[in-house]
């Protein structure tokens, strides 16, 4: 398809009261699954880092494959109070719906996200209608002790390589820097160990667990349809997800089912920001899209 063809169309919808901006990618005979891209990092907007999401929607919509790119509230161009990711569930509704009005040909919708985005999908995507499959790159589950964890083993791993030795003996690291942090974690912890617990609001109200990374399981576990991970090589994020399944059962159980799969991308980054490796994110959207058609 040439992307003469396409048509790049502004959209202002509505989510409980606020106007969101979206940006809808149109081919001249859109298959009956789109995408719809969720930003990720916090202040961010749908152009997204490096401009991939521009990349992935213009590179699919000229295979026939309608895109929608969206600001939630509060970034970018839409209005209203930012909730962060694990609060978005009313905006991708809203997206969805705005979308699917804009191209009526597309029946169902794969959402993809990177980081904390991954992490949204993760948490909302079961109950938001219209959601056929997920696409994850580098989901963020990080926790204290994830975090920790992955840590000690890369600065172990250093410490048999000549440029970690040639660096410190060079001074190249700052030595107070990473005491005063090493010694505001145990200060954290000392706290944390004597305060006392909070109530729980989830025993009150019936509603998912507090903790993000409690309702990303509760989320995916929820969700039956496919889901398609993007893993980088070259990223601590990814790392602390694997951390995270190669140590908790609850999650290496729903992450092992077979409506899961995965694709690792060893030279790339959290981002996937150079060019090869933004590439073959969107050539394995696109083959994961033909194959949700395909079943």
């Amino acid at each position: 398809m040439n992307a003469n063809t396409m048509k790049e169309i502004p959209l202002v919808f509505d989510c409980l009261g606020d106007d969101l901006i979206g940006i809808v990618h149109k081919p001249a005979e859109p298959s009956e699954i789109g995408v719809i891209t969720i930003v990720a990092g916090g202040p961010q907007y749908r152009a997204g880092v490096g401009r991939g999401m521009v990349s992935l929607a213009r590179n699919l919509a000229s295979r026939g494959v309608a895109v929608m790119r969206f600001d939630y509230r509060g970034l970018g161009d839409s209005t209203g109070e930012f909730l962060g990711y694990d609060n978005m569930a009313e905006d991708i509704q809203a997206a969805v719906h705005a979308f699917q009005k804009e191209v009526p040909e597309v029946k169902k919708v794969v959402l993809w996200g990177g980081c904390d985005a991954a992490s949204g999908a993760m948490i909302h995507g079961w109950k938001v209608e219209g959601v056929q499959s997920l696409v994850l790159g580098n989901p963020w589950v990080s926790t204290d002790e994830i975090r920790s964890a992955v840590l000690r083993k890369h600065y172990t791993k250093r410490l048999g390589e000549a440029q970690f030795w040639r660096k410190l003996i060079r001074f190249e690291y700052n030595l107070l820097d990473y005491a005063v942090a090493g010694l505001q974690k145990v200060k954290g912890r000392i706290t944390r160990l004597f305060k006392p617990p909070a109530p729980s609001d989830t025993k009150k109200t019936g509603a998912n667990p507090a903790r993000p990374i409690d309702r990303m399981l509760s989320g995916l576990s929820e969700f039956k349809g496919p889901v398609l991970f993007l893993m980088s090589g070259r990223s601590l994020v990814s790392n602390e997800f694997d951390e995270l399944i190669n140590g908790n059962s609850d999650w290496r159980a729903v992450y092992n089912r077979p409506s899961c799969k995965r694709l690792d991308l060893p030279d790339a980054d959290q981002t996937f920001s150079d060019g090869d490796s933004r590439e073959r994110v969107n050539e394995a959207i696109l083959d994961w899209v033909t194959e949700l058609k395909q079943q």
